[in-house]
C-alpha cells in the first residue's frame, strides 16, 4: 500500500514528466550494466535531469565539446560542478566564450567554479561579465549576483527573483492584509503532520525535553489542529499533500508572522528557553552565509515584516505554479526578498548574526557511540541543536547517541 502511495503521488507530482523520469533512470541503469546506450550525449542528459551527476559528468567527458549546444554544455557545467571539478567547469566556460557560445548560466558557473578555487580576482571579472549579459539590468540583479557571501547556484535564484519581481507589489499587499495576534504570551511552535502519537522515537525524545524546557508555551500541532493556530491556506494545499517539507516551510513563517515566538523543527534539541532570544530586529533565523538561512529554528515578533513577506511571497509561489521548483525553495525567497526589497534587507542587516553551523555538532555526533559529555559539549556551544530521524546512507547502531537518544522517548 505505502509503495502505491508513492507512486500515487510521483505521478501528481510530474504528471506526464513521470514518463521521462522512468525513462531517465532506465537508461542509467543501462549505461551502469555497460549496454550500449544509443550516445553518450543522452546517457549524459537522463543522468543530469535525475540528479546522478556522476555518471553524466563521465558521459559528457567522453562527446566532442564543439558538437554540443549551449544547453548541453550548461548541463556539462552544473554536472562537473556537482562533482567538485572545479577547474573543469572554468576551463569548459573559456572554451564556450572562446567559440562565441557564451550564456548567463555558463558564466554564472564559471563564477561559482572560481570562487570555489578561491581566485577572487576571477570571480570579480566573471561577476562583471555575467552582469553583461544581461539586458538592462536591475539594481536586485546586480545585487544578487555580487553577493560577496553566496555563490552557489546563483542561476537558480536569478531565476526565481525574475519569477518573483513583477509580483512583489501584490505580494505586499498579502503581506499587509494577513491578520496578526499579538498577545502576552509567546508560545514556541513545533509541527509533525500526522501527531506526535505516530511520529519517529528520535521526534519524541526531542519534543519531550521542549516540553520540559518551554512548559506551557510548547504548542504541539498537527494538520489537525493547525486552523486552531492558523488560518487555511487554499494555495497551500498541494504543497502540504506533495511537498510537506515546503508546506512546513510556509507555514512557520504564517504562524510567527501571526503570533510571533519560536518555531522549532521537531528534530531540534533544546537546554534553554529561547523564547523572545536573539531580536534586535523583528525575525531572528541562525545564517550560513549572508542572508544563505537555516530554517530549523526562527524567532519573531508578532507582524514581523519579513516573516509577514515570507509567508506572502509562498502564498503567492504556489497561487502561481503547480510544482516546487527546488527542495529549498523557501531559503532561496528569503535571499531573493533580501535583494529585491529595502526593507526586508535593512531589517535582516539589523538582525542579531549567527553561524547555523554550531547547531549542527550533535548531528554529526548521531552515529558515533553514546558519549554524554560530548553531546552535552555540543549544547553548551549552542543549546539548540539540529538532530535528524533519518539514517541516510549509514543506519544508526546499537550504542550510538541516536540510539540513546532514542531511547529516552
Amino acid at each position: 500500500m505505502k509503495k502505491l502511495r508513492n507512486i500515487l503521488r510521483a505521478l501528481r507530482r510530474h504528471g506526464f514528466g513521470i514518463l521521462r523520469i522512468v525513462t531517465d533512470r532506465a537508461i542509467c541503469a543501462l549505461a551502469a550494466r555497460r549496454i550500449k546506450v544509443n550516445r553518450q550525449v543522452t546517457i549524459a542528459r537522463a543522468a543530469g535531469r535525475i540528479y546522478r551527476f556522476k555518471t553524466a559528468a563521465a558521459a559528457w567527458d567522453k562527446v566532442r565539446l564543439d558538437r554540443l549546444r549551449s544547453q548541453d554544455l550548461e548541463q556539462m557545467s552544473r554536472a562537473l560542478l556537482k562533482t567538485l571539478r572545479y577547474q573543469d567547469t572554468a576551463n569548459l566556460v573559456d572554451f564556450a566564450t572562446k567559440v562565441g557560445r557564451p550564456t548567463l548560466r555558463l558564466e554564472l558557473a564559471r563564477t561559482e567554479a572560481l570562487w570555489r578555487l578561491k581566485d577572487t580576482a576571477g570571480v570579480e571579472a566573471s561577476r562583471e561579465r555575467a552582469i553583461a549579459l544581461i539586458s538592462n539590468p536591475t539594481s536586485a540583479e546586480i545585487s544578487l549576483i555580487k553577493n560577496e557571501n553566496q555563490v552557489i547556484d546563483l542561476a537558480s535564484r536569478l531565476e526565481l527573483l525574475w519569477m518573483t519581481a513583477p509580483n512583489i507589489e501584490s505580494i505586499k499587499n498579502i503581506a499587509n492584509n494577513l491578520p496578526v495576534e499579538s498577545a502576552p504570551k509567546r508560545n514556541a511552535f513545533v509541527y509533525w503532520d500526522s501527531g506526535f502519537t505516530n511520529a519517529p522515537r528520535l521526534v519524541k525524545t526531542c519534543v519531550k525535553q521542549m516540553r520540559k524546557i518551554y512548559g506551557e508555551e510548547l504548542v504541539e500541532l498537527s494538520e489537525e489542529t493547525l486552523a486552531t493556530y492558523l488560518e487555511p491556506a487554499p494555495q497551500l494545499r498541494r504543497a502540504a499533500q506533495l511537498w510537506p517539507a515546503n508546506y512546513s516551510d510556509a507555514i512557520r513563517v504564517g504562524l510567527l508572522a501571526r503570533h510571533g515566538g519560536v518555531w522549532l523543527d521537531a528534530t531540534v534539541y533544546v537546554s534553554e528557553n529561547s523564547v523572545g532570544k536573539y531580536l534586535d530586529s523583528n525575525l531572528f533565523v541562525f545564517q550560513y552565509n549572508g542572508p544563505r538561512i537555516a530554517s530549523w529554528f526562527m524567532s519573531a515578533e508578532a507582524g514581523s515584516y519579513q516573516a509577514r513577506l515570507l509567508y506572502a511571497t509562498m502564498l503567492d509561489y504556489w497561487s502561481r505554479n503547480r510544482k516546487l521548483k527546488n527542495y529549498f525553495l523557501f531559503h532561496d525567497f528569503f535571499e531573493v526578498l533580501y535583494h529585491l526589497d529595502p526593507t526586508f534587507r535593512q531589517e535582516f542587516d539589523a538582525s542579531t548574526k549567527l553561524d547555523a553551523r554550531p547547531g549542527l555538532i550533535a548531528q554529526k555526533l548521531l552515529w558515533q557511540p553514546h558519549d554524554s559529555e560530548s553531546f552535552e559539549a555540543a549544547l553548551r556551544v549552542r543549546p539548540i541543536q539540529k538532530l535528524t530521524y533519518k539514517p541516510g546512507k549509514k543506519p544508526h547502531g546499537k550504542g550510538t547517541l541516536f540510539d540513546a537518544l532514542k531511547r529516552q522517548a
